[in-house]
């Protein structure tokens, strides 16, 4: 893998995020056309994609994702059917239009990321947390209900108005 230098703001690097918003859009409307809340959080352009992890175990959904500087009063998480909702804002402290900028990457603003889980889930027991900047969220799996057997019955049918022996 050849390492490429990469200018924040650049036309076709631009282009190319914008591209990928849109795929990701695309993708998620045709991947889960039940799940509307896939979608709800990527429809402006003025919100950042979240990179996320999600691993399963035995019993648990994990997910993580980087959020280096926010507070946990800053992060929202919710489960919505089987879409999980991870969002958050950050705000620039303040705007200095004196400054005389040289490198300028740091992202401020909105960042989301709906994600439909691969399996149902108990929610009321599911934890969030953050540490160093890393939201680890685990949801335990829902277990599945045991499988019952049903009877089925014969009945006599009617022939001419009398049942039939």
């Amino acid at each position: 893998m050849t390492l490429m230098r990469r200018e924040p703001y650049d036309i076709f690097d631009y282009f190319d995020r914008q591209m990928n918003r849109l795929w990701d859009r695309w993708s998620a409307m045709m991947n889960a056309p039940l799940s509307p809340f896939d979608i709800d959080l990527m429809q402006g352009s003025d919100v950042n994609r979240l990179a996320i992890d999600m691993t399963t175990d035995d019993n648990n959904i994990i997910v993580r994702a980087a959020l280096p500087g926010f507070k946990e009063d800053e992060i929202n998480v919710d489960v919505r059917g089987n879409v999980l909702t991870i969002s958050a804002e950050s705000k620039m402290e303040r705007e200095d239009q004196q400054a005389n900028w040289h490198i300028r990457e740091m992202r401020y603003g909105k960042f989301a990321r709906a994600i439909t889980l691969p399996e149902e889930v108990v929610v009321n027991k599911a934890d969030a947390s953050l540490e160093n900047g890393l939201l680890t969220v685990k949801l335990p799996k829902q277990k599945p209900s045991p499988v019952h057997k049903i009877m089925v019955k014969a009945r006599n049918l009617l022939k001419g108005g009398k049942k039939a022996n």
